[in-house]
This record gives C-alpha cells, structure tokens and sequence, in this order.
C-alpha cells in the first residue's frame, strides 16, 4: 500500500502525499525514498503502522529526524509514546524525534518502522533525512509529509490498488495523485499478451484514453474505454493489448465528460512503463473455417451493381462478405485468405470519384496504420478497389472508411468506420511470429548503436570549443552532430551520426555556406583552405556528395579540415575566429538512393563553424536556432513561428525532466500571516535550504525562457516578419495559436520558478480562439452584400487576399483605419492617421505576401451599414489577434470566471482606463484592480485550476497589471503614507502570486501586512519609530525588488542585444527593451512607490541624508570614481588618491590602497556600521559614508565623475562635495602605496612553517598567556573571573601559536604536505603583485585542507575539555567534540591564513605576512536567539559615556559577515534609555547547530592602533542553518519594552566588559540565548 513514493526522477506520488508532484531530495541524485502501509487500526488493535523506506544511501550514518501534526497534518509536534513510536526505537531532541535507520538490506533498503496510534488525534506524520555533519535531506523544500486523513480518504482506493498486487503480484504497478484524483495500474503479462487494471479514485465519471507509445511516448493509437463504479468513488476499467500492442509505454489521460476537462500528470500524458511481453506465447486464433461472415443485407440497388457483387462472390466463394448502405450508396466488401496475403476487394454503387483509406484494427478497434487508394471505374456506375495485406499485417478487423475529394466528403458507417471481420488462416500465425520477431531483431540491433551514441554526445560537445550543431533526423532515420574545434593552427570539423541500420551505408549531398548567417549554398571544392575527406564528388553547380565512413560502434561519420584566422572582436571580447568556410548545408539518402531525409524541423542541416553571430552563453543551440529561422529561412509566418516554439519548449521539457521542483503552495498559504511570537530553534521555521544544484536549475531554466521570451517579445513588437514567402490560413493560425497558448498554461502550472517568464511569453501571443475561419469568411460576406467587386488590384480585393492568406494583427489596424475613412466620409488622411497609430505605412502595406498597393474608395452602398458590417468584422480579428485588450478578454473569459469576479473586472472595464482628476480617483481605481487581482491569483495558485482556465485568468491578470503599473506612473505626486503602504502591500501581493518560489518576497508581504499598516498611520510606537521601522522594510523590498530587476536585465539585455544585431533590429529599440518590459510590471511599480516612500519616511524619521559610519575631521581629496560593487577592486591598487561612488558594500571588503573615501550610493547596499570593514575604514583613517537619497548619488555621478574632488564632513551629519583642481607631480601619487611599497621591500620572505615554538597541542584557559594565545583567547580567559555571575561566557579550550607548525611536522604530514607548501609560499615575494600572490593562497590553502589529524592532538583536545568541565563542573564542551568534524573546522581556519585579504590589510600596516601566527580558539556554540556588537565609546560622536551598539537574530555572521541588509542599531547613554537608530532590514538569520565553534586567534590581530577583526575565519563544526528573516514575529522589533528591557541589559555587559578591562575602551561581541542568558564571546581593545 505504497503511500508516498519518491525518486530522483521527480515521478509523481499519492495518497496522503500532500503535493502530487514530487522533487528531487536535496543531493541524494538517485536515491529513492518511499512510505508503505504495513497496516491499519482494525488491523493490529488501533495502530497505524507506516513503514519509511530509504534506497540507495549506502550505509553511512542516516538518521530519520520526525514530528507529528495534532491541529493539523501539516503540524510540527513531538509525539509521547502512546500516540508515536518506531523500530528502531528513537531518541528525543530538540524540536523532534530522530530514529537511526538500520543497515541495508539485500536489496540495497534500509528501513524503520514507524506505528501512530489511531484515536490519539494525530492527523499527520512527517519527517526529514539527515546525514551528519550537515546534509538535510527533504522533498524539494518541503518535509516529507503523511496526511493521515487524507489516508483514510483513500482507504477504499488502496484496498483495491492491495488486492488487486496480491491477486498479481508479478504485476508492473504505478500509482500518481492529481488534482485530487488517485489513479493506480497494473500491467501483467498475459502470455504473449499484457493484461491492463486501471482504478481511478475520484467523485466525477471519467473516461480512460489510452493508447500504446514506444520509447519517445508518442501515441501509436488512441482508443476511449468507459470506466464503471466498483466500490464508493472508485472506478475501474480492464484493457487486453494485444502484442503487437505491448510496446514500451502505455499512455493515458482521463476525461470529465461533464465538464469537459482532461486531467494529465501534471502537464503530460501518464505513461506507464508496460512489461516486456514474449509474442511467440500468444494463443492462436480461431482457424478459418470457424469464421461465420455476417448475413448479407437485401438489395436494392441497380441491378448492374449486383451483378458486380454476384460475379465477385462467385469468383471467390469462400470469401467472407459484408453489406452496408451510408451516403446513400451500398458498399460490398468480400476478404478472401491465402498463405502469403489477405485480399480484400472494395465495391461502391456511386458515380463519384473516390479513395478508400483503411487500416488494420485488433479487437479494440484502433487503427494500426492507413494507406489510401483509389476506387476504380467499372461500367455503369460502380467503383471497386483492391487491398492486400501482407500475412504479418493481418489482425481481426479492416477498418475503412470512403472518401469523395471533389466535395471533401468522408462516408462512414454512421458516426463508425466501417469495420470487416477478416477471415484467418492457418498459416498466418506462424508467419506473423517469424515477422514480430523478426522487427524485433530489427529494432534490437537498429537501437543497438544509438544509446551509446547518445550518451558520448556530452564528450564530443566539451570538445567542440568553436562550435557545435545537433539535428534530429525525421522519423526514425537518427541523429546527428557536428563538432569544431581546434587543432593546432587548422580547425577540424567532425560529423558524427547514428543512423537507421535500414538505411544502411549512407550518402552526405552538402554545400558549403555562403556566409556566417546566410543558408546559399556554394560550390565546396571551389574553396581554399579546405581538405575534404576522400571520395567527395561534385554533382551540380553548388552541391557536392560523399560516403559517409563507417566510425565504428554503428557510427558514421566523416572529418574536415580548414585553415582560420582569429581577430579581436569589435566589443573587445572573446576573439572572433573565422574559418575558411562559414558552414556546411547538407541532407542525407540511403545506400539505395531512393530515401531522402533532412532534420526533422523540415529544412538543411546547417551546421556554422564561424564564431561570427554565434551567442556565446548557456542554450547556444537555442539561440543559434532562433537565428537561423529568422535570419536564413526562405519562408516564415506567425503560425510557424510558434510551433518552431512549441518544438523548443517541448524538447526542454524533456531535458528539465527529473530536475529538482518545488511543492505548488496554496494562495492561501501564500497569503499567510503568521502572528505567533517566533520560538527560537535550530531549525529555522522558514528554512533557506541552499542546494547547490537547485540553484543551478533555476538559473539554466530562466536562462532558456528569457531566450523564449526575448524572441517572442521581438515578434510582437514587429521586429521579426509576421509573414515571408508563405500563406496561412486564418484557421489554421487560430489553431495554433489556440495551441501554443494553451502550453504556455500547462507549462505556467507545472514549472513555478518560470511563471514570470512564461506569463510575460503568453503575453506576446494573440488569442487564438474559434473565429479562425470566420476572418476569411466573412471579409467576402461583407463584399458581397454592399457590393464590392472582387477586381484584381482594387484595394478592397487586395486587402482580402491578404486576410485570405495570411491573416496578421496588423489587420486590426487597417480595419480601424477603414471604419475611420468611411466614418470621415472618405478623409484620407485620417485613414492614415490611424494606419499611423498602428505602426503601418506605404511600404509596410506594400511589403505583404499580398501586398496592398491602393488606397481605400467609397462604396455606392448604405455607409452606416457599411461601417457597422466592420465594426463587427474588427470583434472577429480582435478575438483571433488581440489577447490584451481586458474586455474582450473578460467576454472571452466568462465561463472561467465566478460571478461575483466578473462584476468586479467588469466594473474595473467600465471605468474609463486609467486616467484619473484626482490622487484619489487613481487610488480608488488601482485598489478596484486589486480587489480583482487578488481573487484571480488566488484562483491561479489553487492546485485544482485546470490549463484552459490558467489560460484565460493570466491574460486578463496580466491586463490588470498594465493597468496598476499606468496609474502608479501617473500619481508621481503622491505623498501619503497610509495610501502608498497601501499600493505597496497590493504589489508585493501580486509579485508573490507570480512568483511562489521567491520565499523572501512572502517574508516582506507577511511583514508589510501585519506592520505596514499601523506605522503607515505612524500609530506604531510613535511617529519616529513607525518612520524607521517602514524605511527598515521599505530598504530591504527596495533591494529584493532591485536583485530581480537586475536579474531581468542581465537575463534579457545581452539576448535582446545579439538578436537585434543578427536581424539588423533599430538600435533605439533594442536600448529600451528591457525597459519597455519592465515598465508594465509590478516590479517598476514597486520601485516607484519606494522611491515616493523615501523622502516622506527621511521627514519623519528626521534622517540627514547621510550616515556617517568612517567620518574624518579633515578634508579628504581624489579623483572621483565609480563602481558597481567594492568586493571586486578589493585588492586593487589605486596609484592616485581616489574617491569611490559605489554600489553594493558587503562589510567584508578591504578598503583598496590608495583609497581615500568610500561614498555608498544607497542604504540598501550599505555595509553595517560595526561590519569589519568599517571597523577597518575607521581604524585607517578612511571616509565611509552612505547615502539615503538617491538623487544625491544620481547628482553626485553627473557632476563629478573623472574629476578632483574634495570632500568634507559637515556637524550637521552632511557632506560637503566640490570641484578642485588637480594637484600635480607627486602630490597627485597616494602616499600610503609609496610607504607600503617601502616597507613591502624591506619585509622579511620566509614563513615559520616548521617550528612549534615549543607549544602544547591545546591548552586551557588558565594557561593562556600572550606568548601561546591571540587576545581573542586571552581577553575572554583574563574577563571570566571579572564578569558578573548573569554575564556568561562560552566554555573555551585553544589550540595555541606553532599548532599548525606541530602538525605539518607530525609524521602525518610532513612528507605530503610540509614539503609542497615550502615550495608553494617560497613564490611569494615582497614585491609579488596580488593576482600572483591569490592564485599562491588557492594552492596554499588546497595543501592545508589535505592535512590529517595527528591523534595525539585528537587525544590532548579530548583531555583539555574534560579538564574545563571538570573545573565548571559541566562537561559541555566534551559532549560537543566530533574528531572529524572538529579537524575539518581546525584546517578551514589554518587556511583563512593564505587568503588575499590578510595579505593586503597587514602590508598597510605595516606588518609583514610571513611573521603571521594563528592560534584557535575552541568554544562551545551558543544557541543565539540574537548576537550583538558593541563599541563602548559611540564612534560617531567620541561620546565616552555613550554606547553604541548592534543587534541581529541569530549568530553574528550576519552582522559583521556578507550579508544584506542592516541591523538593529541603537545607542544609549550612561543612566539613560536606549534609543533606536535604525530597525533591522536583513534578509537572513543564521541558526547555530549543537557543535563546536573553531575562531581563529592570530597575531595579526592584535597591532596596536589596528583592528584586525575579521581578516580570518572563523568556523563552526555544523554549519548554520539559514532562515527568511521575518520581523513580524521577531519580539526585539514587536514587542516595545522586551526591546528596551534587552537592550539596556546588552548596554550594561558592555559597561561591565569596559569596567573589567579598567575603562578601556572595548569592541564587544556576544548573543542572547534562547533562555534570554547574556553571553560574551569575545572582547578587543575599541579602536
């Protein structure tokens, strides 16, 4: 009774699994996890017992970490044994029970036991894997979850789906949820046959369409099968497939008659994999002679006719007969059998011309293939036919039907084909075996090749670094690749190709390209530089023919050699190569000559091997693709371009299969707030599980549909022909559109990280609908009922022609126009006008298919009737084209619409657009479209929502959005606080409704609703505080809403600018792509009401606009310039005095050399105020200072940029800025990079790597001195006996200076490791530059990481804790030491020594390198509900009896770490209160394991004047876990006096630490516990 099944593949589960689509486990690749029922409460006395099994995780440590829902499933609670419990037994945690899983059984499944009492409450059970040290294990994001509810729900399913494997238990079986509905089957062998059960669980009548598909899922059949109640909701139905039938795959889908809708595995048909069946065992059918042919029908037709029918009986006697009468015509059929063909003879009483199609059909009626032919003439007026069938294609029935082409007219048996039962003979049986197993040799060895092919086609594409072209041969001929790569000072090309055995040694016809875009052919021998392969003959003028080569393995192939040259490119970067030839344009025939086959997109094969226009990034096929039909093919049209888009997005869902994909959450847990105070744990409650490949996934499907998009996008606005030498019918554009835009809504639901993208696609598309054919047939009803002659040249028959042909929204515009000129009383100018507005001219109009060369005339008919014929003609074309215009869609849309919503959008038509007297009539009509929006997303994030629904909602949500974004752009005199949290909480709704996946984006709409609202009425504490807190959260949605803007840029920008040089687009448009997208959507508007938001907070708040976190007493002056981020000029000498305008600072950064200020743009990319770098900018004198109004930063770069500036800091807690001239000589050199130089030269080059100083491996604190330890270890062991009893610090062990040396000496190491790393730091010298002496620290720190741990190290540690706890009389420090886990932690500080960071901070020092000593000091981690940094004397204004501090969740990292976003500042005075500076904007919090912390302790850490924090790591044992910060439920915000209880306690530690150093200024970290305890982890010297 499987319950939830899991694998690697990303296969659906069901039953009590609460999504239906399952994901890839974290890093568990192909492992597989599953829970069984092993039985129910009547079965053993009350218990549920559910069995967890694990697949494929070898025998490590796995550990099953589980909880129990009590309100509801999806509950997290502990279990007391009465309700719970498992075998193995488990063992109570923190938070949750974990349960050790055993070893593997035989079968590679590892198993534990888990029983749940059936009337104690508990409604669901889930659980987590986890495999020490820190590898969690989930369902995508989610815990793996068991709705014992919905398990009772299905009780009856699963009894079925469990007697029906008892009663087969050799029986392939699957089982998926969808929507709701269980679906379970079972496929057996039934000897030469395969036996289907299908048991579908669900309230609505459902009808099972299946049919068989080989390995590529394609449909070979469809046949429909009734499915009949059997138990309850449950339905079954039973299908027989007959051998032949028994292929690779069954497909299915279900189908609600009653409401029409299909229900699919997510967006694709089930398939199931059938059992392999032996067709040799197949039971014989019944001989000939047992046939007994239907009775004949009486005549009375022409009595020739009869005559016909009499001779052909009598000629054939024994023939089986058959009579109907359809079209009002009588048809005779009559089979005869031989040993070798079944002959059946066709006859017609009918005068017309007509063709028989027919096929063969086993006992499902299905056919099997169809041919045609035509009936022939007999005298008078009948018509007969002759079909053979060869002995193995025979089965039960013929199935045929009649055609008569002069009026397209198909006669059928009533609403059936005509269906003749074919006689048997004996020898067909023997015949058709030695057939099947003949095609089946055949397919074995023609398949034999093409696996291994295949799966070689990865190394042959990482060879081919010029260029590389895949093409997948039509039907089943094979692939084909072409490799270029270089080879010495020549490029060589290799074909490889795996083909068709049938088509046996096969023939390459080819040319050579014209040019690097261009699909001409030209003469290959004719080109120099080439050497073709052996044998190549000329044929024509342009066109050459060689012999593919047998390359071994069923390969073909053949080489090409050519000369190139490579030149710079014109933007500088990568080189260009161009090679003899541009390409090769070829097709292939067999070795008969006779079969011809070419891609199966139905052009040349173009394989480019120019560098020239070829896009360089991620989805190159696609690209070049795209390209290749835009650019080079002869003929293109709307219709084609979308299925060529159809077939991109088909074959990456194929290659997305088994990629890791996350739950589809509700709206209404999308929408959730959750009030609760957050109870600090371990384990985050909104966890940032950071999956390497996952974040890969995401970012490979982004980057294929923002490639769809940009090319559909470029469609739409008319940069890529809508039509080129070919016609389309209206219908036929109406029906593929109908179809691309219903895929774009199956794939919006099954692919949630590429909503955005492919809503923005399916906005690019018009609408398809019904009314296809109505655009061709109504243009001439109109003509003529008024009269208008069908003349050739006229322009009203021109103008027909062309919708007759090729129909484009363009026609939108030119009937507008019309209706305009007969409205205008034949105004032609107005005609124009409005061709005008619609971006048509003269030459466009002449461009067409069918171009229109006239203008317009006046009619002799009734005008008014006239122009009302139109305007009802413009309502067709709308509804094929215009899929935006919102009140067709809502007319489109009704049925998909509930009543209460189509009132609202229909009023949100009714409104008069979005022009507005007042800021509150456009506030009133943007919170009417809200209101609408947010009941539509709701509908579209509902997991019952089908695709033809999704279809409709998106293209009038996204109508809305337009709307919403037009009237924010239009209310920029917006000022009030209350109205624009308002407009900001609506667009953040409909940001998180379009994109379920940005978990942060529903932190921030949690906190806008829960906070927003009562600071945005500055009732929050006060009108100061209600300011900070909404910029707090307005800073971190401005960087949020930023990172996804720069995310579209960057994603969109470089694809719209390659395509645009490829089609030559106008350069206007391609610089405003980007824009223009983004102008109509939440995230501009978004970022429009934040920048409204700003300088009404700053009032408030009375905010300068700048924060001084560096501030100098003197002028600073240097050349100003600009740069993105500073992490990335870090080390960057600047040989000039230099002041930077810079985005982003993390905190972590060096301040470059040279550097003489560092000016913020904004405060969303501002470093925290006591982060390591500006602790460093402070301690060398350097400026840092931040921003709040953008428009200074904006002002600031136009005015200054590349000039001298001086620079100074006002009282006022301003900058003054100005213009000087520029100094000359060496007062324009910056003077710290001559003195650092100075004193690099002077520095000694050998590093201590081989003497231990004579230390012990460890120590404790009442060893310490400032010989052995750093000050980070002294302080705290000198502090702990001068500290008050509520004043804790960690328990501590250190591992002191010559550790390191100890252990690279140790027997261990010395050898293997010793030895290269003399040699590798021996490189560096004092005047080694900093890209030399980076790429020394990555080889340096490879040697560390390959140290191992001497044991008597591991023996002294284990000592030394015992010996503290002892002493403490707890032993914490011991329970928390794991050898493995510590040495890696110990090796990971070691390396933090060899990091560029450290190299450049102590040269400006003065401190050389090589004289670094580390020390480690070991302590247990506190579980921090919050960490803070404190300085004891503010560092702003240098008041002594001020405090100035910081305060973050969870550990420290975040504050003095890289980590956006600000903290909780405040500063307090001596016997005063504390007072907020700034509330926290972080988007993270970092949750500590149990373990230990391992920080480094260096020498370089204690020079006087120079705070060396954080130029090396500190590591913990486990790492920490990530959680989305929510401040909603942080009490340090909420609760006003919890906060100023706590701070003020964190204010009075720092006094303390201050008073036990004896007044000396300190810089202080330390946490907050859960159990609110007060704990420093380490103290220095406040510089």
């Amino acid at each position: 009774k499987p319950l939830l099944t899991k694998t690697a593949a990303g296969q659906a589960a069901w039953g009590a699994l609460s999504s239906p689509r399952a994901a890839m486990i974290g890093r568990a690749g192909g492992h597989a996890v599953s829970v069984d029922v092993v039985s129910e409460p009547e079965d053993i006395g009350g218990w549920t017992a559910l069995e967890v099994s694990a697949e494929g995780f070898g025998d490590d440590d796995l550990i099953m970490h589980w909880g129990v829902g009590k309100q509801h499933a999806g509950e997290w609670a502990l279990p007391v044994e009465t309700q719970a419990k498992t075998t193995p037994a488990s063992t109570h945690v923190q938070g949750a029970c974990q349960a050790l899983f055993p070893a593997s059984d035989a079968q590679g499944v590892r198993k534990v036991k888990v029983e749940i009492k059936g009337d104690c409450g508990v409604k669901g059970f889930q659980f987590v894997l986890h495999r020490k040290p820190n590898d969690w294990l989930k369902n995508g994001n989610s815990n793996f979850l068991v709705n014992l509810d919905k398990m009772q729900g299905t009780k009856a399913f699963r009894d079925l789906m469990n007697k029906a494997t008892a009663a087969e238990p050799t029986a392939k079986q699957h089982v998926w949820s969808c929507s709701g509905v269980d679906v379970g089957v079972l496929a057996s062998d039934a000897g030469g046959s395969c036996n289907i059960r299908a048991l579908v669980n669900s309230e609505a009548d459902l009808v099972l369409q299946y049919g068989p598909a080989r390995a590529d899922r394609r449909w070979l059949s469809s046949t429909r099968l009734e499915l009949k109640k059997v138990q309850g909701t449950v339905s079954e139905g039973t299908v027989a497939l007959s051998g032949e039938q028994c292929q690779q795959f069954l497909m299915f889908v279900l189908h609600d008659a009653s409401t029409n809708q299909w229900l699919k595995d997510g967006g694709r048909d089930f398939a199931m994999e059938l059992p392999s069946v032996d067709v040799s065992k197949a039971p014989s059918p019944k001989a000939s002679e047992e046939f007994k042919p239907a009775p004949r029908l009486e005549r009375t037709n022409s009595i020739r006719f009869s005559k016909f029918v009499k001779e052909a009986v009598d000629e054939d006697s024994e023939a089986t007969v058959q009579e109907w009468r359809a079209g009002g015509m009588e048809i005779v059929a009559l089979a005869s059998a031989s040993e070798t063909e079944c002959i059946v003879h066709v006859l017609a009483d009918t005068k017309a011309e007509m063709t028989v199609q027919y096929g063969c059909a086993g006992a499902d009626r299905a056919w099997k293939f169809s041919k045609r032919i035509p009936l022939a003439n007999l005298p008078g007026s009948a018509h007969e036919a002759f079909v053979s069938i060869p002995a193995s294609e025979v089965d039960k029935y013929l199935m045929f039907v009649l055609h008569e082409g002069a009026v397209n007219r198909w006669i059928k048996d009533g609403n059936n084909d005509f269906c003749l039962e074919l006689p048997r003979h004996e020898e067909w049986d023997r015949v058709q075996r030695e057939a099947e197993a003949r095609k089946k040799a055949e397919a074995e060895k023609a398949l034999e090749g093409r696996g291994p092919f295949l799966s070689k086609r990865k190394e042959r594409e990482a060879k081919a670094a010029v260029s590389w072209s895949v093409f997948d041969l039509e039907g089943d001929c094979g692939d084909v690749d072409v490799a270029c790569y270089s080879e010495g000072a020549k490029l060589k090309v290799e074909l490889r190709a795996w083909l068709h055995p049938r088509l046996g040694k096969c023939t390459l016809h080819f040319g050579a390209l014209q040019g690097s875009r261009s699909g001409d052919w030209k003469p290959p021998l004719e080109q120099k530089g080439v050497e073709w392969p052996a044998g190549v003959q000329a044929v024509d003028a342009k066109a050459c023919q060689v012999q593919l080569q047998d390359m071994g393995g069923h390969v073909q192939g053949l080489d090409i050699a050519m000369t190139a040259t490579t030149k710079k490119s014109d933007n500088g970067s990568d080189p260009v190569i161009e090679p003899a030839i541009a390409g090769i344009s070829f097709v292939m025939k067999d070795e008969t000559g006779n079969e011809w086959f070419k891609p199966r997109s139905g052009g040349n094969a173009n394989a480019r091997f120019s560098s020239i226009g070829r896009w360089k990034g991620e989805w190159a096929h696609v690209a070049d693709k795209i390209v290749e039909q835009e650019v080079t093919w002869e003929q293109m049209s709307l219709k084609r371009r979308y299925e060529n888009c159809l077939d991109f997005v088909d074959s990456w869902e194929k290659e997305s299969e088994g990629m890791a994909m996350r739950k589809m959450r509700s709206w209404n847990t999308l929408m959730h707030v959750d009030n609760r105070e957050a109870v600090w744990s371990r384990m985050p409650s909104m966890p940032l599980f950071e999956v390497p490949e996952e974040e890969d996934i995401k970012a490979s499907k982004e980057g294929f549909w923002s490639w769809i998009f940009v090319w559909q996008r470029f469609s739409f606005q008319r940069l890529l022909t809508w039509e080129r030498n070919t016609c389309t019918q209206p219908r036929m554009l109406a029906g593929t559109t109908n179809q691309i835009t219903s895929r774009m809504a199956e794939l919006w639901k099954a692919h949630l990280r590429c909503r955005m993208w492919i809503r923005w696609t399916l906005a690019t598309m018009g609408r398809g609908g019904n009314a296809g054919q109505q655009i061709r047939d109504e243009i001439l009803v109109i003509m003529h009922a008024h009269d208008i002659k069908e003349i050739h040249g006229t322009y009203y028959e021109q103008w027909h022609q062309k919708l007759h042909n090729n129909t484009t929204p363009e026609d939108i515009g030119i009937c507008r126009a019309i209706i305009k000129y007969l409205q205008t009383d034949g105004n032609m100018s107005e005609y124009w006008k409005v061709l005008g507005d619609h971006g048509i001219d003269k030459e466009r109009l002449a461009s067409y298919s069918r171009p229109i060369t006239t203008e317009p005339n006046l009619p002799n008919t009734d005008r008014n009737r006239l122009i009302k014929d139109f305007e009802r003609y413009l309502g067709i074309l709308r509804s094929v084209h215009d899929a935006l215009d919102l009140q067709l869609a809502v007319d489109h849309a009704k049925w998909a619409l509930p009543g209460d919503l189509q009132g609202k959008l229909q009023a949100i038509c009714d409104m008069n657009g979005t022009k507005f007297s007042s800021l509150d009539e456009g506030h009133g009509k943007f919170m009417k479209i809200h209101e609408a929006r947010q009941q539509i997303l709701s509908i579209l994030n509902s997991r019952e929502v089908q695709p033809n629904q999704i279809k409709e909602l998106l293209i009038i949500d996204y109508s809305c959005e337009t709307q919403q974004s037009v009237l924010i752009q239009g209310m920029g005199a917006e000022a009030r606080l209350v109205q624009l949290g308002d407009q900001l909480s609506c667009l953040l709704t409909s940001l998180v409704g379009h994109l379920p996946t940005e978990d942060e984006l529903q932190a921030i709409l949690a906190d806008w609703n829960t906070l927003g609202g009562a600071a945005a009425q500055q009732k929050w504490n006060g009108p100061t505080e209600s300011a900070l807190l909404l910029k707090a959260m307005a800073d971190r949605t401005s960087r949020v809403v930023g990172e996804l803007c720069d995310k579209c840029q960057q994603l969109m920008g470089p694809k719209a600018a390659f395509l645009g040089e490829q089609i030559e687009a106008p350069k206007r448009n391609i610089d405003v792509f980007v824009d223009e997208v983004l102008r109509g959507t939440s995230l501009i508007a978004v970022s429009l009401v934040l920048q409204r938001l700003e300088p009404v907070l700053r009032e408030i708040a009375h905010l300068p606009p700048w924060q001084m976190i560096s501030p100098v007493d003197k002028p600073v002056q240097g050349e100003f310039q600009l740069i993105d981020k500073m992490m990335h000029i870090q080390d960057k000498v600047f040989e000039t005095p230099t002041v930077l305008l810079s985005g982003a600072v993390s905190g972590e950064e060096e301040v470059p050399d040279g550097v003489v200020g560092v000016l913020v743009r904004s405060a969303k990319e501002a470093p925290d105020i006591l982060s390591h770098c500006a602790v460093r900018a402070r301690n060398f004198g350097v400026l840092l200072a931040t921003c709040f109004d953008p428009k200074i930063s904006e002002q600031l770069e136009h005015d200054f940029k590349g000039k001298w500036v001086e620079v100074r800091c006002k009282p006022n807690g301003t900058l003054e800025i100005e213009a000087k001239p520029r100094p000359t000589g060496d007062a324009a050199k910056a003077t710290n990079v001559a003195e650092d130089q100075a004193r690099a030269d002077n520095t000694k080059v050998k590093m201590n790597l081989s003497d231990p100083l004579g230390c012990s491996w460890c120590i404790r604190p009442d060893q310490m001195d400032k010989v052995q330890v750093g000050s980070k270890s002294l302080n705290l062991a000198l502090l702990q006996p001068k500290l008050p009893k509520d004043i804790l610090t960690p328990q501590a062990v250190a591992l002191p200076y010559g550790c390191m040396q100890k252990a690279l000496i140790d027997a261990t190491n010395k050898d293997s490791v010793l030895k290269e790393l003399e040699k590798v730091l021996s490189k560096l010298q004092p005047k080694t530059s900093n890209e030399e002496a980076q790429f020394v620290f990555e080889q340096a720190q490879l040697l560390i990481q390959s140290m191992k741990m001497p044991e008597s190290l591991k023996t002294d540690m284990l000592a030394a804790m015992v010996k503290v706890g002892a002493e403490q009389g707890e032993e914490r420090l011991k329970e928390l030491f794991v050898p493995r886990d510590a040495w890696d932690a110990i090796k990971g500080v070691w390396s933090s020594l060899f990091a560029i960071r450290p190299w450049v901070s102590l040269a400006k020092a003065g401190r050389s390198f090589h004289d670094l000593n580390m020390a480690v000091l070991v302590q247990e981690l506190v579980e921090a509900k919050y960490a803070f940094v404190l300085h004891t004397v503010n560092p702003f204004t240098h008041d002594k009896d001020e405090l100035y501090g910081e305060v973050v969740a969870g550990r420290g990292e975040t504050l003095v770490g890289n980590f956006p976003g600000r903290a909780l500042s405040f500063s307090v005075k001596r016997g005063g209160e504390p007072k907020v500076i700034s509330f926290p904007s972080k988007s993270v919090a970092l949750h500590t394991q149990h373990c230990l912390i391992f920080r480094s302790d260096s020498n370089g850490e204690d020079l006087e004047g120079f705070a060396g924090a954080g130029l090396f790591e500190s590591v913990c044992a486990e790492e920490d876990k990530p959680g989305i910060q929510r401040i909603h439920r942080m009490p340090l915000v909420t609760d006003h006096a919890y906060r100023a209880k706590l701070l003020k306690r964190i204010a009075e530690t720092g006094w303390a630490v201050e008073k036990a150093f004896d007044g000396m200024p300190q810089d202080i970290e330390g946490c907050v516990d859960v159990r609110e305890r007060v704990f420093v982890v380490q103290s220095r010297p406040q510089v």
